[in-house]
């Protein structure tokens, strides 16, 4: 993930089609949200992203997505837990980041918790069929 960088330069070669194929599994196992309580006693981390920048949400998922990855390799687990827009649209929101001096066009993008599992993790699973079209 450290060395990973955009690529805006690309020779018209296809991918193989075994990498293509793995990229494209791995894609289906992206985390999902699910409409539960949140925080399951856990710390949290939260993401904010300058709404100034047009691609602020997705730089912002972006950023969850690495920190999940990353504490998935350290052995350390991890969810995303929606409603940090909310929070921190709310009166209450905006004093916190007042209080932490964060000033700006800020929004909440999500909330990360970590820690250690109190229970094994669940099999994922089993992928939907039809999930992946190719064009």
């Amino acid at each position: 993930m450290k060395t990973r960088r955009s690529c805006r330069a690309c020779l018209p070669d296809p991918v193989e089609e075994e990498k293509l194929s793995a990229i494209l599994e791995a894609g289906t196992y992206a985390a999902t949200g699910m409409d539960i309580d949140p925080f399951y006693g856990a710390p949290e981390l939260v993401v904010l992203a300058n709404k100034d920048v047009p691609t602020y949400l997705y730089d912002g998922s972006l950023v969850m997505g690495s920190m999940m990855n990353a504490a998935a390799e350290l052995g350390v687990a991890s969810c995303w837990i929606h409603r940090a827009r909310e929070a921190f649209t709310s009166e209450e929101g905006k004093q916190i980041l007042k209080q932490l001096g964060i000033e700006g066009n800020y929004a909440g993008v999500g909330n990360l918790i970590l820690g250690c599992t109190a229970k094994p993790a669940a099999n994922a699973a089993p992928r939907k069929a039809d999930s992946i079209y190719r064009i």
